[in-house]
């Protein structure tokens, strides 16, 4: 049977990308988020993880493509790490071939993280990511120099164009007139602020056929706006007992993790596993957290790092997230829905970014 073909689907790599941006578009609706090979859920707004990020990169293309046919929909937009993490060349080249598009709009960039494109450099709180501490990430592809258009140039085969920032603030009909122009191309958008991402939805959407959107969720936050699906933020449930399941080792991460054991919340980390490779760190971390749950009651989870994520929603049997909304930028909230626990309900966290009270100002947030 054809699944039914919904308003939109978000294609991500990893399950903590797929919910930090379906989450922005559930202002109207919750938006159900599946993991491959599960089937898609019948929706307005829909997320897939396809799980390509630790796949090559030939195999990540297949399945790219096999999920837009397995989830039809009227607009697809191909979700990517804000630093280049992942297979996105060979991803967005298997999806302009899977939806016959004649033009791809592409920008990383993130502001409200820092995560900027200018002159096609990619750049992390105003530095090039070259010289950040995310060159050493063995997920980011290899460059010497942080250029979106050279990092793309020899894992894509299609044309490259760049949209600089001039052209970008140039006005929609400008800017739209420009895409046209570029259509049978993959354009690779500077963007420095979030009008800078907003210029680019409003003018891909002037356009007839409009191009692939390939972005972070910055650029997914702006399509949301224009799609009447954005919803900013949403208040956790009143949520006094918390467990924590770490998979990330970045600093961010590491400093969140300390002051929510100061603070009395129940945490399972990476930390405590430095010896194992990432993969089996997140599998042993799954399996804590089941255990705390079969042995204690805690009002919600909180999930950082997708491949963490993504062990736990195997380990519970996991169907979907129903996500409700971000509770912070970049963070998602919903209900994972598992024979084990119907209703358990979630936070999920990318890694790399947030205050170190973070957790805690959450929780105290809920319980104010």
């Amino acid at each position: 049977m054809t699944p039914p073909r919904a308003a939109l689907t978000i294609l991500a790599d990893d399950l903590t990308g797929a919910c930090d941006t379906g989450a922005l578009f559930a202002a109207k609706h919750p938006v159900p988020v599946t993991v491959w090979p599960r089937a898609p859920v019948p929706a307005a707004a829909r997320a897939v993880d396809t799980e390509t990020r630790a796949l090559d990169g030939p195999a990540a293309a297949q399945r790219a493509a096999e999920a837009v046919a397995a989830a039809p929909a009227a607009r697809i937009f191909k979700k990517i790490d804000s630093t280049l993490r992942g297979h996105v060349g060979p991803e967005v080249d298997a999806l302009i071939g899977a939806t016959g598009a004649t033009g791809v709009l592409l920008s990383p960039a993130f502001p409200a993280r820092g995560r900027t494109v200018i002159e096609r450099m990619l750049m992390i709180d105003g530095v090039p990511i070259t010289e950040t501490a995310f060159q050493r990430d063995p997920d980011l592809p290899r460059s010497d120099t942080g250029n979106v258009v050279d990092i793309l140039r020899p894992v894509l085969d299609r044309p490259l164009a760049w949209i600089p920032l001039d052209q970008v603030r140039a006005g929609v009909d400008a800017l739209s007139a420009r895409l046209v122009r570029l259509r049978g191309t993959v354009a690779i958008a500077d963007a420095e602020i979030d009008a800078d991402l907003t210029a680019l939805v409003d003018a891909a959407l002037a356009v007839e056929p409009s191009p692939l959107l390939v972005g972070s969720a910055g650029l997914a936050r702006a399509l949301a706006a224009r799609l009447g699906l954005l919803i900013e933020r949403v208040a956790l449930p009143c949520a006094s007992r918390w467990l924590i399941v770490a998979g990330s080792r970045h600093p961010s991460t590491r400093r969140q993790i300390e002051t929510a054991r100061a603070a009395g919340l129940r945490v399972v980390a990476a930390s405590e596993h430095p010896e194992s490779d990432r993969r089996t760190v997140a599998a042993r971390l799954a399996a804590e957290a089941m255990r705390a749950l079969e042995q204690e009651r805690f009002d919600l989870v909180a999930v950082t790092g997708g491949d963490t994520a993504i062990s736990l929603f195997e380990a519970l049997g996991a169907e979907r997230f129903d996500l409700v909304g971000p509770p912070a930028p970049g963070l998602a909230f919903g209900w994972l829905r598992s024979p084990i626990h119907p209703d358990l309900p979630v936070v999920t966290k990318a890694g790399s970014f947030g205050a170190p009270d973070l957790f805690v100002s959450l929780r105290n947030e809920a319980l104010a």
